[in-house]
C-alpha cells in the first residue's frame, strides 16, 4: 500500500464519511432554528408587545404552537392552505409558546396546538388539536370574519 497510486484519500474514507455526516448534521440544526412561519405568506408572528396590536382590529386565529410538536407541524401546510381562503377581514397569526410564555401562561395554553380567535382584540373562540382548513375557515366566519 505504500506505493500505491489510488488516491490516499481513500485509505482515510471513514475521515470523509464523518465530515459529511458532520456538515449534513450542521445542515439540519440550521434550518431546524429557522421559524416555520417565516415560510407561510400571509401568517404573523406574535410575540411580546406585538400581540396586543396584532390582535387589535379585526379577526385574527391565533395558532398557539411550538416547534417540537407533531401535530404543530403537521398543521403548517394546512394553515398555507387555508391562509389565501380567508375571507377578507380576518388573518392568522402564530405565537411560539416557548419564546412566548408569558402569552401562553396569560391565555391559559395548556397543549398545543391550541386556537384562540379574537375579534377586536377580544377572545370570542377557543379550540385545541390539529384543524383542517374548513374547520379554520368556520372559526373565522362565524366570528365574524367577512362582514
Amino acid at each position: 500500500m505504500e506505493n500505491c497510486t489510488v488516491c490516499p484519500f481513500i485509505r482515510y474514507w471513514y475521515i470523509v464519511v464523518a465530515a459529511l455526516v458532520v456538515i449534513w448534521a450542521v445542515g439540519r440544526f440550521v434550518q431546524s432554528r429557522k421559524s416555520p412561519v417565516e415560510h407561510i405568506a400571509g401568517v404573523t408572528e406574535l410575540i411580546g408587545a406585538d400581540f396586543e396590536s396584532g390582535i387589535a382590529s379585526g379577526v385574527v386565529l391565533v395558532d398557539f404552537w411550538a416547534s417540537w410538536c407533531g401535530p404543530c407541524k403537521m398543521q403548517m401546510p394546512i394553515i398555507a392552505e387555508t391562509v389565501p381562503r380567508l375571507p377578507d377581514g380576518a388573518r392568522i397569526a402564530k405565537v411560539n409558546i416557548d419564546e412566548a410564555r408569558d402569552l401562553a401562561e396569560r391565555f391559559n395554553v395548556q397543549s398545543v396546538p391550541t386556537w384562540i380567535v379574537f375579534r377586536d382584540g377580544k377572545e370570542v373562540f377557543r379550540t385545541s388539536g390539529v384543524q383542517n382548513s374548513e374547520a379554520l375557515l368556520n372559526m373565522a366566519a362565524q366570528t365574524g370574519g367577512g362582514e
